[in-house]
C-alpha cells in the first residue's frame, strides 16, 4: 500500500459534513429542529476551521522543507 501525506483540513472537513449530515437526518426524522440559522453558522465555522487546519498544515510543512534544505 501506498503512503500518503497526511491531511488535517480534510480530517476536519470531513468531521464536519459528517456532523451536519447527522442533523439533518435527525430533523427529517423530527427528532431536532434545524433552522437555518443553526445550519449556516455551523457550515461556515467548519469551513473557517478546515481553512486553519490547512493554513497551520502548510505553514509547518514549508518551515521543515526549509530546516531540510539547510542541512548538509
Amino acid at each position: 500500500m501506498n503512503r500518503h501525506r497526511f491531511e488535517p483540513a480534510a480530517l476536519v472537513m470531513g468531521l464536519v459534513l459528517i456532523t451536519l449530515t447527522v442533523f439533518f437526518l435527525l430533523d427529517a426524522g423530527g427528532v431536532w429542529d434545524l433552522r437555518p440559522s443553526r445550519s449556516g453558522p455551523l457550515a461556515l465555522g467548519g469551513l473557517a476551521l478546515a481553512a486553519a487546519a490547512g493554513i497551520v498544515t502548510q505553514a509547518a510543512r514549508s518551515v521543515r522543507a526549509r530546516r531540510a534544505r539547510r542541512r548538509p
